[in-house]
């Protein structure tokens, strides 16, 4: 594992889950939320976008995290491990407003300076309508990935104390 993606529904834990494994590998977590916002919840355009994305992914190791499907073949082509935190949408919610009581009108570790975490129902119907990637689909069009589902934060937490264990030794 020398370019991790870690992908799935908004809420999940992905910035989380990225900033674990970072520290417990060493490898640079790079959150691609902050790549994509400005300060004050301004976009990129895509071309700003692509090319800070295209300077991340040319480091010789890194742990990416978040979905921007557009961008996603791009990112699996070269990455090595693909890590999909599926868990079920009313978690994903209830982890949006886990972290909006931590972080309301400041901004989290993961995101831009000066995008203060704030109630957005939009976002929170973006949460419900989010789609599964097709695995299926991604193991056939990037066999060189390892793909590891992770459905619940038992499951993740667990494989997160294995990996420890297996770094140490």
């Amino acid at each position: 594992m020398e370019r991790i993606c870690i992908i799935g529904c908004p809420g999940s834990g992905k910035s989380t889950l990225a900033s674990r494994l970072a520290a417990a590998t060493n490898i640079p977590a790079i959150h691609l939320d902050q790549l994509f916002w400005k300060e004050n919840w301004v976009q990129r355009t895509d071309e700003e976008f692509d090319e800070l994305l295209a300077e991340a992914l040319t480091q010789p190791r890194w742990i990416m995290d978040g979905n921007f499907a557009r961008t996603l073949p791009l990112r699996l082509s070269f990455a090595d491990t693909l890590i999909v935190y599926d868990l079920p949408k009313w978690r994903s919610v209830a982890g949006y407003f886990q972290r909006l009581r931590r972080y309301r009108g400041s901004t989290r570790p993961d995101m831009t300076e000066g995008c203060a975490e704030k109630l957005d129902w939009e976002f929170v119907g973006y949460i419900l309508k989010f789609k599964r990637p097709d695995l299926t689909a991604l193991r056939r069009e990037f066999p060189q990935l390892t793909i590891l589902r992770l459905r619940s934060h038992r499951q993740a937490e667990s494989w997160l104390t294995q990996l420890e264990k297996q770094l140490k030794s």
